[in-house]
Parts: structure tokens; sequence; C-alpha cells
């Protein structure tokens, strides 16, 4: 199965994962991030039950502060 990894990287996973384990497997920390899958944010909640299935698009996005 192929996932789109922001918007650009093509990802071939052997099996449907979830989105935890597909961060975990980029070495992305949960904290400090959101994630859109198919353009629709994903809660933190879900990222353990939410299973990616094929043709997918992921995008994750680091939280900024500033003023």
């Amino acid at each position: 199965m192929v996932i789109t990894y922001n918007q650009e990287q093509k990802i071939t996973l052997e099996k449907e994962i979830s989105l935890k384990e597909f961060l975990q497997l980029q070495n992305l920390q949960i904290q400090g991030i959101a994630v859109a899958v198919d353009e629709k944010i994903i809660k933190k909640t879900e990222f353990e039950s939410f299973i990616l299935k094929d043709g997918m698009a992921v995008d994750v996005y680091n939280m900024v502060s500033g003023g």
C-alpha cells in the first residue's frame, strides 16, 4: 500500500498501520505537531485508533509559537 506523505513523498507500507505507528516510523514526536489525513485534521486522541489505508495522504504540520 502507498501513502502520500507531506504532499510529495510516496511511502510504501506492507500493511495497514495506525497513524501513531506511521508517525513513529517517520521519527516524529507527537507533541508539537498537527496531522491531517486526506485534508481532515485528526485529533491526537485518535492517532492510535486511526488506521491508514492505501492511497491516503498524510500531512504533518509543526506547531510554531511566537508573538
